[in-house]
């Protein structure tokens, strides 16, 4: 209908039908963010943002007795990842003075052509997507030590790959339409499914216990079971959509989370059965539960809706949503203490919001694009991808 308006002679009448047509393509892109415009954080930054902000100042400036200061007059309940990021800084600056050290690090992409990489939670370990059918796989613990490479029996290009939550399990998408499970303790395969037709399985969900996945197959999501005997398709749980889908477990595993044009689908991750939905904006492909299970994170992708909500489980409207921004959000973890939400993009910065307000409380400038963020379970480590590799800041044990 829109088509058929547009290419009308530009009589008065069709000029009207122009300013319809219009109307009607605002809305469909932009409906879905006017029934989350609100509530929205405040303008102004909170005390304990502005003395982060103040204390990370003195440390990059070297006077880190100032720098102790300001993080020593914090309150206890409003710190999380920033704060240990901060004092780690302030313990590990030269004694003869000079700035605090930045703690960034980087494992170098692999030579052959890879996507991203992909954190453990549980053990450290860093494992690159490759077009080859590979995976490199590199031991954070020990960073000097050569990557050890496995890779799809046919060489099948990898699209993605995720860790089951208790780190036991790597999943692995393929060209072909198949799903490999890997035993992590010795990055053998167990398991080949495939979802039939040979195509990019391009999104892929893991249980927390690997007992089941959602993947991509050529024409829908699709939920498996791995509990029995076979594996099992159990239900188709979303379309496949050309640009791409939104797919998360929660931690506790009794719930799913699908996006695409608009809404957010809220599913009994054993059944697939719809619970309930809730509206954000068009292509909500950016999806990410809490530690708890109770919230769960929406960061649309697209030149129009580049906005960060975070919304209860069990509701329908956010309990924030931030933006627009510069460019959409393209990955995103919580802090396991639920307190921040990690965001990268192409905006060329890694950003730590207030998950309860959608405040920045700190910013890491780059030089590129980024994705695939994500915390170890001790939250002492964040890790994410950019072009030339795997980025990490690791901040060592928790203090006795």
């Amino acid at each position: 209908m829109i088509e058929f308006l547009v290419s009308a002679p530009d009589t008065r009448k069709s000029r009207a039908a122009h300013r319809v047509a219009a109307v009607v393509m605002a809305w469909f892109l932009l409906e879905g963010v006017v029934r989350a415009e609100t509530p929205k954080p405040k303008g102004s930054p909170s005390n304990y943002t502005q003395e982060i902000d103040r204390a990370r100042a003195d440390a990059d400036a070297g006077t880190i007795a100032e720098a102790k200061r300001r993080l020593d007059a914090t309150q206890e309940t409003d710190r999380s990842f920033e704060f240990d990021y901060l004092l780690t800084r302030v313990k590990e600056a030269p004694a003869d003075g000079g700035p605090a050290p930045s703690l960034l690090r980087k494992i170098a992409r692999p030579k052959v052509e890879s996507r991203f990489g992909v954190l453990n939670g549980t053990n450290r370990e860093v494992v690159f997507i490759c077009r080859d059918g590979g995976l490199r796989i590199h031991d954070l613990r020990s960073p000097e030590t050569p990557e050890k490479t496995v890779a799809h029996p046919g060489a099948a290009p990898t699209w993605t790959g995720s860790f089951s939550q208790d780190g036991k399990r790597f999943f692995s998408g393929h060209q072909n339409g198949e799903v490999l499970v890997w035993d992590v303790a010795t990055w053998e395969i167990r398991q080949t499914i495939s979802l039939g037709a040979d195509w990019p399985v391009r999104e892929l969900a893991v249980a927390p216990d690997g007992s089941a996945f959602v993947a991509e197959s050529k024409s829908a999501l699709e939920l498996w079971s791995l509990s029995g005997d076979e594996p099992k398709k159990v239900n188709r749980v979303g379309d496949r959509l050309n640009f791409g889908e939104g797919v998360a477990y929660s931690p506790q595993g009794d719930l799913l989370a699908t996006g695409g044009m608009f809404d957010i689908q809220i599913l009994d991750a054993k059944t697939g059965c719809s619970v309930r939905s809730m509206r954000h904006a068009s292509y909500t492909m950016g999806l990410e539960f809490s530690p708890d299970g109770k919230r769960i994170a929406s960061a649309p992708r697209g030149n129009v809706n580049k906005f960060l909500a975070v919304f209860d489980v069990t509701g329908e409207n956010p309990l924030f949503n931030v933006g627009p921004f510069g460019n959409y959000i393209a990955g995103m973890a919580f802090t396991p203490d639920g307190k921040r939400i990690a965001a990268t993009g192409c905006e060329k910065m890694l950003r730590l919001f207030h998950a309860e307000t959608g405040e920045v409380v700190l910013t890491f400038q780059r030089p590129e694009c980024g994705a695939k963020p994500a915390f170890t379970h001790d939250g002492r480590l964040l890790g994410w991808s950019e072009p030339d590799g795997y980025w990490y800041i690791d901040l060592g044990k928790l203090p006795e």
